[in-house]
């Protein structure tokens, strides 16, 4: 439980992946907040000086000067609004508002689907254990076998035949040993990558075999009620929103935009006289703006959203079944999952039994050693397939948590 839950933490928090979803998030975040500041005025101070020299051939000036310099200083608060008369922008910025949402939604199904993958790997990681040391006591038992058969072949009790299958199977052994100890370590690498560490064999803590592997709980609610806080269907369902929202605002682009502007300043030929209200200034100017012709470029702008927007709609019915499918398909499994590890057990039980029996048989003469090593081999093969299944079994109930848009927390 707490080992698993901490494996998950340490993955979300450094996975490289979900680092770069995250300020990717914080950019779409600022990109609607820029939208959003279009429907408010702006406003901006300025403040100009410049100075000037005319020359005045042909005037008969009093000091017989031809030419004269002259300032000119400004200040002045701009102040620009375009009115949101159709609620064209207001729309701009909730479109925007909800493609960031959808985008949050799909960082939560992301860090869901990380979470999935690491209680996979967990799990992985503890079968591959388990099949490790199944696979190292099966060996050192037919090792000892192999010595027992090579004891009487020195006493003539046992011919040359059942001394080379003994080795055989020994031999046979210790290099499932070798090879289910890789799939281990490549395993354990795969772990390490996902909480974003170093691909080692070497990982921060022993993962210790629970009691029960199926401890993850099975909700037997309905498919509808298991997908209500899926986040990749919130996150379709924000877009398809938004799609309409970007409809509305292409539609709105073909009537007319009222923008004003202006604001006070002050205008003198001293710079210390803008600060004196004698020399105050103000003006006001409105802007009525009517598209005539662009060459289609509205209107193909009209149709693309609309086609953009059933595009959505359908993106969502389509997530909508995969993820009925999904639900489906597991708690199926789950079924028939325990089913098969339950047969799967008792045959187990039975191989182990018989292999003893069979062994047991060997060392009294009655039995081939053929016989017996082949079902030490078919004991350890049903053991090996208890494990497996068990863990399809976890990976099948991680899936259903995965469908139902939960994070896999063992309890």
């Amino acid at each position: 439980g707490e080992q698993l839950n901490s494996l998950i933490e340490k993955a979300i928090s450094g996975n490289p992946s979900l680092l770069a979803m995250s300020e990717r998030l914080i950019a779409q975040g600022e990109q609607a907040t820029i939208l959003g500041s279009k429907i408010l005025p702006t406003a901006q101070a300025d403040v100009t000086g410049s100075r000037s020299k005319r020359n005045l051939i042909g005037f008969n000036l009093p000091n017989g000067s031809t030419s004269f310099t002259s300032n000119s200083f400004t200040s002045g608060l701009n102040i620009s609004w375009e009115l949101d008369l159709w609620g064209k922008l207001a729309d701009a910025r909730d479109s925007a508002e909800k493609s960031f949402r959808a985008s949050e939604m799909e960082l939560q199904g992301a860090q869901i689907s990380l979470a999935g993958q690491v209680a996979k790997g967990w799990y992985e990681v503890i079968e591959g254990s388990q099949q490790v040391l199944l696979a190292q006591k099966s060996a050192v038992s037919l090792a000892q076998n192999q010595n027992f058969v090579e004891e009487r072949f020195r006493k003539g009790l046992a011919n040359a035949l059942d001394q080379k299958l003994a080795q055989t199977g020994t031999a046979h052994a210790k290099a499932k040993v070798l090879a289910l100890q890789g799939q281990l370590d490549a395993s354990k690498r795969r772990l390490n990558i996902l909480l974003g560490k170093y691909p080692s064999v070497l990982l921060d803590q022993n993962l210790s075999v629970p009691a029960d592997l199926t401890s993850l709980e099975v909700s037997q609610s309905s498919p509808s009620i298991l997908l209500a806080n899926r986040p990749d269907l919130l996150a379709a369902e924000q877009k398809a929103q938004a799609s309409g929202l970007d409809l509305a605002v292409a539609r709105k682009n073909f009537f007319p935009s009222l923008s004003l502007t202006g604001g006070p300043g002050s205008r003198s030929d001293e710079f210390e006289n803008l600060l004196d209200n004698n020399f105050r200034t103000w003006g006001i100017n409105g802007s009525l703006s009517q598209p005539l012709f662009n060459g289609g470029r509205l209107r193909a702008a009209h149709r693309q959203a609309k086609a953009l927007q059933a595009a959505a709609w359908a993106d969502y019915g389509s997530h909508a079944l995969n993820a009925f499918v999904e639900v489906e398909n597991v708690l199926a499994a789950e079924i028939r999952l325990a089913e098969q590890e339950d047969l799967m057990e008792l045959a187990a039980q039975s191989a182990e039994d018989a292999s003893k029996l069979s062994w047991e048989r060997y060392q009294r003469g009655v039995e081939a050693i053929f016989n017996a090593l082949e079902n030490q081999r078919r004991a350890f093969d049903a053991r090996s397939q208890v494990y497996l299944i068990r863990k399809q079994r976890i990976h099948n109930r991680i899936d259903l948590h995965l469908a139902q848009g939960q994070f896999p927390l063992s309890e």
